[in-house]
């Protein structure tokens, strides 16, 4: 098959029905000025791209390239690769040569890694990025309601606390010796001693 016209342009999907060929429409011819391109991924990289996401949050990756008319992406989610369909746009360049763009859309739960391997008859070259989860922020409202719930437990824990002293308290000095309390001065100004 021939090389395209110079300024036409294709939209495609990678995804699972994807066949392992290439991914352009078009062939690359065995000569011709085919022969000394190469493939070069461009900016922006994914490492330039979103690296902090909330949980669950929509956010966009591209990746662009040039090279051999047969040049096309592969991306991966944390090792595996894609199995859903992510757009891609492919130029005729005047030179021969292919532009490629494609872009994936996505939600994450967890910090998750990203890679976009741009793939041809030239070479390869691939592209990562890391996007982190953020924690979510905490509103005034729920750092006050977490901070009350903290002072409820202490409190409750001290008037726990004072129950279990009044019971010693009101069955005298000698209960609180008994359980190991000392009581250093006894009702009517005797000290408790061991004696």
């Amino acid at each position: 098959m021939p090389s395209p016209p110079p300024g036409s342009s294709s939209l495609s999907c990678l995804g699972p029905d994807s066949s392992s060929s290439p991914r352009s429409p078009w062939l690359a011819s065995g000569s011709g000025p085919e022969g000394r391109l190469r493939v070069t991924l461009l900016p922006p990289f994914l490492s330039d791209q979103a690296q902090h996401v909330p949980a669950l949050g929509t956010f966009h990756l591209f990746c662009q390239a040039t090279g051999p008319a047969d040049v096309h992406f592969v991306w991966e989610k944390n090792g595996r690769e894609l199995e859903t369909c992510v757009p891609v746009q492919t130029h005729a360049l005047p030179d021969g040569r292919a532009h490629v763009l494609s872009w994936l859309r996505d939600a994450v739960r967890e910090s998750t890694e990203y890679r976009c391997s741009v793939l041809s008859s030239a070479g390869s070259q691939t592209s990562r990025v890391r996007v982190a989860v953020l924690e979510p922020e905490v509103t005034p409202q729920e750092k006050w309601t977490r901070e009350l719930a903290t002072w409820r437990a202490v409190a409750g824990e001290h008037s726990r606390m004072m129950q279990s002293w009044r019971k010693v308290w009101v069955r005298g000095p000698w209960a609180a010796a008994s359980v190991g309390w000392f009581w250093p001065i006894l009702p009517g100004g005797g000290a408790l001693t061991g004696d």
